[in-house]
């Protein structure tokens, strides 16, 4: 019995101890696994650092050069930047330069006054056949004409004061007197004298009837100023554009000088006040020169004289 007792015993131990080395060995088998895991995982996980290390350098590198290349695009963009402001700044002081003499030479050329009556005046071109007149003679015949513009220009000089007068006329109606004469009205009526503009309002022309002997006159300065003829030729008729002038008191009756002296014997009293009238070229506006050119007119009857003197 006792004997069945310890043997019971000692199998009761031996299974004990069975169990407690098979206990240790699957703790130590899992502690064996746990630490070969983690080796494994810290492997892993070093072996995966060490994948991304390199690419994170590779980016650093590709970050650090891409903000180079930036650095260098941006210093590029200003450093152009900074030369075509530079250019910019130089072109802009350079055209300063240009407008700054550009407006000294106006200002230069606005200190003396122009010459020329064309620069003076810039005319226009008039227009043909802006007013048709006509007039029945008789019950079978009828005279039609249609009237241009008349546009001119006349020297100023008079008690120191020398310029131009520019004129542009229109006709605005009619009247026969053995022929048709146009009554032509102003539209525009300078006087230019010493770099200043004074408008004419009371410019008034006359077409001299049948002959076409005109003349024209305003007030200015306190007088009444006449643009007329020197000379006429066969048959009282004018031979060349207006060439003299008249000079009346304010009231345009009374006679302070007569610069013209058409009626005089005596040439030397004739064209005492010279003037060159030139009127505009209906084609295209133009002048001509403006020269003197005056000759006394062929038939004047002061010439006749002198040859019958002779």
């Amino acid at each position: 019995m006792k004997k069945f007792k310890l043997n019971a015993f000692s199998c009761l131990c031996g299974l004990g101890i069975a169990m407690f080395a098979a206990c240790s060995n699957d703790s130590s088998s899992n502690a064996s696994s746990e630490e070969i895991e983690s080796s494994d995982s810290e492997e892993a996980t070093s072996s995966s650092s060490e994948k991304v290390a390199p690419e994170s350098s590779s980016s650093k590198k590709d970050v650090s050069s891409s903000s180079y290349s930036k650095k260098e695009s941006s210093s590029s963009s200003v450093s152009a930047e900074s030369s075509s402001s530079k250019k910019d700044k130089s072109s802009s002081s350079h055209a300063d330069e240009e407008s700054s003499s550009s407006e000294k030479v106006v200002t230069s050329s606005a200190s003396t006054p122009p010459t020329d009556p064309i620069e003076i005046f810039n005319p226009r071109v008039p227009q043909e056949a802006v007013y048709h007149c006509e007039e029945e003679e008789s019950s079978y015949t009828k005279i039609a004409i249609d009237f241009d513009q008349q546009d001119w220009i006349c020297t100023f000089e008079y008690a120191n004061k020398k310029g131009y007068v520019y004129v542009q006329g229109t006709p605005t109606s009619c009247e026969a007197r053995f022929s048709l004469s146009p009554t032509i009205t102003a539209d525009t009526a300078l006087l230019y004298i010493d770099g200043e503009y004074v408008t004419l309002e009371d410019l008034t022309y006359n077409w001299g009837g049948n002959h076409h002997n005109d003349s024209f006159r305003f007030t200015y300065d306190g007088k009444v100023y006449e643009y007329d003829h020197s000379s006429y030729g066969w048959g009282y008729r004018k031979c060349q554009e207006m060439d003299c002038l008249k000079v009346y008191e304010a009231d345009g009756k009374t006679l302070i000088e007569d610069g013209c002296g058409e009626y005089e014997d005596d040439l030397q009293n004739v064209r005492k006040l010279p003037v060159v009238c030139r009127f505009a070229d209906i084609e295209d506006g133009s002048f001509g020169s403006f020269e003197d050119t005056f000759e006394f007119c062929n038939g004047d009857h002061r010439l006749i004289d002198e040859l019958n003197d002779e």
